[in-house]
């Protein structure tokens, strides 16, 4: 780990004391070096596909951090490098820029299609499949998994692919970060986490109202009728993937998330998926 940390830092150009980011994510590594922020990706990170991603990102600075270099490479690992940005703070979320960041995925979903599939709701399937069965509630987090129809990922726009709030950073002006599973998909999946923390009693509705608003004012293209019609499926679909990494983590927030998994099953077991 410190070799790789080193070999990372050295690619910032700077001299700085290297600062991990983020704690222990497994197969991820983030160091900030100085005004420098250098990623390691897994080392089965499909290259082709991250060299797109990091292609679009450079050519759309207003809306993506832009990397400051092409993709290195340490060892085996794809390695990314970006310019430190602010994160949004978890102190106060009434303040966090929720117009802001609604305002920035209405613009991405209005770019030309283009890139790899994005990786929702890739990134659902795998929660579920590194949920243990036999950590307490693991059952009805599977259950409400199990009884979801066939998630969609239909080709419709350049979409995030894993958005919340943790995705943005200042850097003179907000700006989405973490291009991982940026490609094409159906936007409503960059609107279906909030929708999922709002439903399930997380996030405030005056908070939700204040992001869909914005969304909609730039002229967002996933919910352009009746935002349930669009968000449904997709919101509960992250409820369950939020409940089975708050069983893994031990989070202690962890109940509304499996009560709203009993709803979910509750309601397609009365065979309403709407």
């Amino acid at each position: 780990m410190d070799e790789l940390v080193a070999a990372m830092a050295s690619l910032t150009g700077s001299n700085a004391a290297p600062e991990v980011l983020g704690g222990d994510r497994g197969d991820v590594v983030v160091v900030r070096v100085g005004d420098v922020v250098a990623k390691a990706h897994p080392a089965d990170t499909d290259v082709e596909a991250l060299r797109q991603r990091l292609e679009i990102a450079a050519a759309h600075p207003e809306l993506l951090l832009p990397p400051l270099k092409p993709l290195q490479f340490v060892d085996d690992r794809p390695v990314t490098v970006w310019p430190y940005g602010t994160p949004v703070s978890q102190a106060d979320p009434d303040v966090a820029p929720w117009e802001e960041s609604a305002a920035l995925l209405a613009k991405l979903h209005a770019l030309p299609v283009q890139g790899p599939t994005a990786g929702a709701p890739e990134r659902i399937v795998r929660a579920i499949r590194a949920l243990p069965p036999e950590l307490p509630h693991a059952d009805v987090v599977l259950a409400a998994f199990e009884v979801l129809p066939p998630l969609d990922m239909s080709t419709k726009a350049l979409i995030h692919g894993d958005w919340h709030l943790g995705q943005l950073v200042h850097r003179g002006a907000w700006r989405l970060i973490d291009v991982d599973d940026l490609g094409v998909g159906d936007p409503v999946w960059d609107l279906a986490r909030p929708a999922a923390l709002f439903a399930a009693g997380v996030l405030p509705g005056d908070l939700w109202a204040r992001f869909l608003g914005s969304y909609r004012e730039t002229g967002g293209v996933a919910v352009t009728t009746s935002e349930w019609d669009a968000l449904n499926i997709p919101a509960q679909a992250y409820v369950v993937q939020m409940a089975a990494r708050a069983l893994v983590s031990g989070l202690q927030a962890v109940e509304p998330l499996i009560e709203a998994c009993r709803r979910i099953i509750a309601t397609h077991d009365n065979g309403d998926r709407g």
